[in-house]
């Protein structure tokens, strides 16, 4: 003889929600975090969110370079230029004359290499970045011919502010924040790492904010 079937029940609470979608009386017990340590905590992740937004602010003409065309643009002698019609951070060939009496090196910080910078003959809003030790190369350091990135002091955010002033006050050079520095031998393709650090910058800011709706979100409290 078969039994009949039993009727299965779901214990609910008084406002009729499955027991499962109430909130752990345990987790509800939990002590609130100190307010120091919560301000601290909001804080942090609040300077990560903005440095990684400068980041990518700051190398965001990387990332457009990057992504530039990489066949080059044929500016001719540097001396014929105009310097209102020249493009800027594009992949650039232009020949010219160095004017090593002009020249100025610096040490990049993060790698420790040298890099020199210059004038090219007749021209005096156009300048030529090349690795110090090419200088020294004899097969290289006579070339009259560069291929490079094009792009303006300025939009080099900050990174060669000082080169800039030692052109203008040791070299008396009439440079400003709107001269053009050719990066030798920088193609696009060598700026892989400008996207590549922006998506990481973006991954950082997504996950953070994620973070702060999760944990500071005001928790259900039954009544």
């Amino acid at each position: 003889m078969s039994q009949a079937p039993q009727a299965v029940t779901t214990t609910a609470n008084r406002e009729g929600l499955p027991v499962s979608d109430v909130a752990d009386p345990e987790l509800l017990a939990l002590p609130a975090p100190p307010r120091g340590r919560r301000f601290l905590a909001m804080t942090l992740m609040a300077a990560v969110v903005v440095g990684s937004g400068a980041l990518i602010a700051q190398i965001r003409s990387d990332v457009a370079y990057f992504f530039a065309p990489d066949i080059a643009v044929d500016l001719g002698q540097a001396r014929e230029r105009d310097p209102r019609d020249m493009p800027t951070n594009v992949f650039v060939r232009v020949r010219g004359t160095p004017m090593l009496s002009k020249m100025v090196s610096y040490t990049v910080p993060l790698t420790g290499t040298e890099q020199a910078v210059f004038p090219l003959l007749g021209q005096r809003h156009l300048f030529v970045q090349v690795p110090l030790a090419d200088l020294r190369d004899p097969d290289r350091g006579t070339r009259g011919e560069f291929f490079g990135r094009l792009v303006t002091f300025s939009a080099l955010r900050g990174r060669m502010d000082s080169v800039q002033q030692h052109l203008h006050d040791a070299m008396a050079l009439p440079v400003t924040s709107e001269s053009f520095v050719l990066i030798a031998d920088e193609a696009p393709e060598n700026y892989l790492w400008a996207p590549l650090l922006s998506a990481v910058c973006v991954a950082f800011i997504l996950f953070t904010v994620w973070m702060m709706l999760r944990w500071f979100r005001p928790l259900p409290v039954r009544s």
